[in-house]
Order: C-alpha cells, then structure tokens, then sequence
C-alpha cells in the first residue's frame, strides 16, 4: 500500500506544483478557459492563453516525453545488457546524439538535426558493443567502454563548439546542456510519435524481453534469438534517443536513477517495470524542469538540475543497497 502511494505521490505533487506554484504569473484557470473557447469559438487568445498555449504547455509536455524516453530506455538498456548501472548517458547512446547534433549545427542545417541525432546514438551503440567484444566482455568493461566512448564523443563535440561561429557555438552548447525551454508543438509530436513507434513494439515484445536477463543459451532454451532481440532494442533506444536529443539537448541520469526508484516500488518483472518507468521517468524530468524554471531568476539548464539532483540519489541508492546485502 505504501509502495503504492509513494508511486502515485510523485506525479500529483510535480502536478500541484507545476500549476499552482509556478513563478510565472500567468492565470493558469483563465488562461485554460481561454484555450478552449479559442479552439470551440474561435475566440482570441489573450495574453495568459497565449504564454499558456504556445510556451508553458508545449514545454511541460515535451519535459513528460522526453523523460518517458530517457527512463523507458534505461529500463531496457539495463535489462538487454543485465547491467543495473547501464543508461542511455553513461553508455554513449546520449553522447553520440549530442555529437551527430553538434556536427549538424557546425557544418550543415538545423533542418536535419534528428537526422544527425539519430544516427549518431545509435552509431554509438554500435561502436560501444563492438569494441566490448575485444575486452573481458564484463559488465565492468562494457561501462568502461561506454565511458571511454562517451568522453571521446564529448570532446569532439567541444571542439567543434570551439572552431565553429559564436552564435553556433550557443546553439551547440544549448543541446550539450540539455533544456526544454525552446519547446515547441512540433518537438512534442515529433517526440511522442517516436514513443509509440519505440515502445509499443518493445512492450509487445515484453515476455522475450524479460528472458534477456538470462545468459543466451537459456534465453535460446526459451526460444528466443538473443542477438536479433537485442538489435532490435539497441535500434528502437537509439531512434529514441536521438529524437529526444535532437529536441532538449544532452539529460542525464534520469535513464539511471529513475528505473532503479520504480524498481523498488513494483519489483523488477519487465511487464510492470517498462510502463510504469515510463509513465514515472515523464513526470520526474517535469519536476526537474520546474525546479530548474523556479529555483533562481534565470532559466537554468534542466540537464545541470538532474545531475546536481541524481549523482547524490545515485550515491544514496548504492549505500542502502550495500547495506541490505550486509544485513
């Protein structure tokens, strides 16, 4: 019972205070009302149904999709990989996609930063289960695979932040800082079309998914394809990410911190874990964005809130979990 009040706490109280303790002084009821008669009456909007509709609404709701994004991929990274400390940032996927949108801001057009994104997550991916099959092919090595890839795509990402335009170099480290703040209607169909492209084949595909945290002969043995299973995962994770990316720039730990917090409340059964992280992970990164919209007079990066926030989590959850196998 606990467990289920804690789960359902954390998204009414993201909710009261995204519309009842916003900093902004907007009309929240007035500027709703105004946004239906708008599209019933066709009414004008005025100024509270005008910030309400073209800034606050598509910002709170491309904070749910791309946290949805981020959380359900570290839900199956982790399992594909039977590693617990495996998301989308630490292991590159976030880097890549930051790298591919660096290159498209420094050389080509804005136009074709999904494009960018996308093939540079999953090109991560790729190169980071590539190069792990030279190592010991632990999960030790693969995170340290993935670490190595991830500075070494940061770093390229900065240089071409160095050599490029100022202005350029702006854009670039907007998306290296990760925010949602430049949210438009367009980024939140782009990322929401791209979640159901991306999860709803890997729910249905939930029972095979949940033989992957065993070794592959006994996931063979249940007659599932490891290697083809696994592909497809890194495939629809890399899509989504690098949408995600694309549109709020580079977010960490939220991939890590979040399934590991739903874990405890709904146990580790992909069936419950996948919908539950995703329907979590969304209002998190919400709680974040109001955090990093309210907590001082300028707009601060949401990316910097959830890693001031999620490494001492992070810290908190390995000390606790180190104890309970101690007692």
């Amino acid at each position: 019972m606990l467990k289920r009040i804690l789960f359902y706490f954390i998204p009414i109280f993201t909710l009261i205070l995204v519309f009842f303790f916003d900093r902004s002084s907007i009309d929240y009821k007035q500027g709703i009302q105004n946004i239906f008669t708008h599209f019933l009456y066709q009414e004008a909007l005025n100024t509270d149904g005008l910030i309400l509709y073209e800034v606050r609404l598509p910002r709170i709701f491309l904070a749910i999709g791309v946290g949805m994004i981020l959380s359900g991929s570290g839900v199956i990274m982790q399992n594909i990989f039977r590693n617990p400390l495996v998301d989308p940032y630490l292991l590159g996927v976030s880097s890549g996609a930051a790298f591919g949108c660096a290159v498209c801001i420094g050389i080509f057009s804005q136009e074709f930063l999904g494009f960018f994104a996308f093939f540079g997550a999953v090109g991560a991916v790729f190169a980071i289960v590539f190069f792990s099959r030279f190592t010991s092919k632990t999960p030790v090595s693969l995170i340290l695979v993935g670490i190595v890839l991830s500075s070494l795509l940061s770093a390229l990402a900065g240089l071409i932040k160095y050599f490029v335009t100022p202005d350029k170099a702006q854009a670039i480290a907007i998306w290296l800082l990760g925010s949602v703040s430049l949210a438009t209607w367009r980024d939140v169909g782009l990322v929401f079309i791209v979640i159901l492209l991306g999860f709803l084949p890997l729910f249905l595909l939930r029972f095979q998914l949940n033989a992957l945290a065993l070794n592959d002969i006994e996931s063979k043995s249940l007659g599932v394809n490891p290697v083809f299973l696994r592909t497809v995962c890194i495939f629809l994770v890399g899509l989504m990410c690098g949408i995600a990316v694309s549109v709020s720039g580079t977010i960490g730990w939220i991939g890590l911190i979040v399934p590991h917090f739903v874990r405890i409340l709904v146990g580790a059964n992909l069936i419950k874990l996948l919908p539950a992280s995703i329907f979590m992970g969304g209002f998190v990164l919400l709680l974040m964005d109001f955090c990093a919209k309210n907590l001082s007079t300028n707009d601060l990066p949401v990316g910097a809130i959830s890693a001031i926030v999620g490494a001492p989590l992070f810290l908190v959850f390995l000390i606790l979990t180190h104890k309970s196998r101690t007692f």
